[in-house]
Order: C-alpha cells, then sequence, then structure tokens
C-alpha cells in the first residue's frame, strides 16, 4: 500500500493495488491519475455521490465463487432513461481488479479484454445487429450515449469527467459483452451474470 497527500486538501490517499490508475479523494473529491513514480496528476474534481440503497460500499470485503475481493471504487453512470453503477474490485489472489455491474438490482462480473482488431464506429452500428469483437459475435441489444456522474474510491482504468461517451451491450456465447467508445480508447468488457446467492457479502 502507498500513501499520497491530496493537493487540494491535504487528505491522505492509501493506494491500495499495484493496478490502480486512478483515485479520488474521499475528503474533497478531487480526481488524480496516479502515476508510478509515487506522484499525482490532478484531473478535475468529481461529483459527490449520493448514497443509493446498494449492497455493496467502498472498503467492504465478499466472496464470488470461491474468490475474496475487496471493493476499491464506485463509479455512476447517467443515461437519458437513468443510471447504472460499476464497482471496481481487488482480488486477494492477486489477479488484476475486475468490476462489478449494479443495474435495477441485477449483478454482472466484468473483466476487461484488451481490443484486438479493427471494430465499427460507434454511429455505424445499430441495435438487432451483430458485430465482431476480438473473436465474438456480439448481438447488440443496447445503444445509448451515457456520461461520468461521479465516482468514489479507486480504480484500475482512466474514465472520462467530461463529455458524454457511446455505449453499446449485447451477447455473445453466454456472456454479456459491453464496449465503451470513450474519447481516445475503445473498451470492451465480457461479463458474467451473477445469481443473487454467488456475491456474499462480509459485513
Amino acid at each position: 500500500m502507498r500513501t499520497l497527500s491530496c493537493k487540494n486538501c491535504g487528505g491522505s490517499l492509501e493506494i491500495e493495488n499495484q493496478f490502480i490508475r486512478t483515485v479520488t479523494c474521499r475528503f474533497c473529491g478531487t480526481n488524480y491519475l496516479v502515476s508510478g513514480d509515487d506522484s499525482l496528476d490532478p484531473t478535475g474534481q468529481s461529483v459527490s455521490l449520493a448514497n443509493y440503497p446498494s449492497r455493496l460500499k467502498v472498503g467492504l470485503q465478499g466472496e464470488i465463487r470461491g474468490r475474496i475481493f475487496t471493493v476499491l471504487g464506485r463509479i455512476r453512470y447517467m443515461y437519458d432513461e437513468g443510471y447504472w453503477e460499476e464497482w471496481q474490485i481487488a482480488w486477494s489472489d492477486g489477479a488484476p481488479p475486475d468490476w462489478l455491474e449494479e443495474d435495477e438490482g441485477y449483478w454482472t462480473l466484468y473483466r476487461r479484454e484488451k481490443v484486438k482488431g479493427a471494430l465499427p464506429d460507434y454511429d455505424q452500428v445499430r441495435v438487432g445487429g451483430t458485430i465482431k469483437v476480438n473473436q465474438h459475435s456480439v448481438f447488440v441489444t443496447e445503444k445509448r450515449r451515457a456520461k461520468v456522474a461521479g465516482s468514489e474510491g479507486q480504480f484500475a482504468s482512466v474514465f472520462p469527467l467530461q463529455g458524454t461517451f457511446g455505449y453499446l451491450q449485447g451477447g455473445a456465447d453466454n456472456h454479456t459483452v459491453s464496449i465503451n467508445y470513450w474519447q481516445d480508447e475503445i473498451e470492451i468488457s465480457i461479463g458474467d451474470d451473477l445469481e443473487h446467492h454467488e456475491l456474499v457479502l462480509r459485513y
């Protein structure tokens, strides 16, 4: 664990995991990029998150299918019809962090996957169509534009604080596939839906 100081308020920032790239100060909400030389690059002010009911909270430990995890951070995305939340979790076995998506009471465990080939432009994709994503043939079920509404905690990826991004979701090979069209890159996540009993929390 590394301990850094917030440049805005002086609060202590404890970096929990070697994979962390972004941290939000729990005292003032300032976001930072975390570099490998124990320095912080401020990226802007994050909106404080209202505590909507959830089974998770930052710092909580739990277990999924025999693997123990700790919740590192939470990010909320907004779109025209509502919002969804994603929780960054760190595994006790040292594997790279993954994401738990919470949407209307349903949970999906996502792992990031590197983009291995060209993807169609966001504007070219149509709901009901099929696109090739790496080795997956993804049937597209959802297409939206969203934005970051706020965050807390720490993250192994960098997300945009301003503006909107394109978001696709679909299915392939009994998995949920999520694709984010950020301003500078495309991010692919492969998800497994969880049954309620598979997410065991340690309060």
